[in-house]
């Protein structure tokens, strides 16, 4: 599968959810070892489809005149969801009687990891809504007084 380029709304964006997504491959490398040739790469394909997925939701749904605030929360975290979710069944599909406490481990690391992910993505949301809130309330005097 090729490399996927990943679309951001924003530069702060792009780091919170490649630090994350860095984690979330070390996690699994580490989590595969012990398992079959190919594993690793089998995750790595799954990101692939999330990347692909998310670009797809961008254009469609962020991208467009009339996009929702909604929408724009969604596509921020849409990637640490989703690699969430793959994540825990990926990991779950590895555990047997001989890795399942270093998959708990692993499976816990994971969910603190996604939680710190969307603690930084609330916040790069939250500063966003307020600029815009503060440049119409600026444009708005602004055309209110002419």
């Amino acid at each position: 599968m090729k490399h996927t380029d990943i679309i951001y709304i924003n530069a702060q964006h792009a780091k919170v959810v490649e630090k994350h997504i860095i984690s979330m491959k070390r996690c699994i490398y580490f989590a595969t070892e012990s398992a079959t040739t190919g594993k690793f790469q089998d995750f790595v394909n799954i990101l692939e489809t999330i990347y692909m997925y998310s670009n797809n939701f961008y254009a469609s749904q962020v991208n467009k005149k009339n996009c929702t605030d909604g929408a724009t929360a969604e596509f921020m975290f849409l990637i640490p969801n989703m690699t969430f979710y793959s994540a825990m069944g990926f990991l779950s599909a590895l555990k047997n009687d001989t890795n399942q406490n270093f998959i708990r481990e692993t499976i816990e690391k994971i969910a603190i990891y996604c939680e710190n992910t969307t603690s930084e993505l609330a916040d790069i949301l939250i500063d966003e809504t307020e600029k815009d809130e503060l440049f119409e309330e600026i444009f708005e005097k602004e055309i209110t007084k002419n």
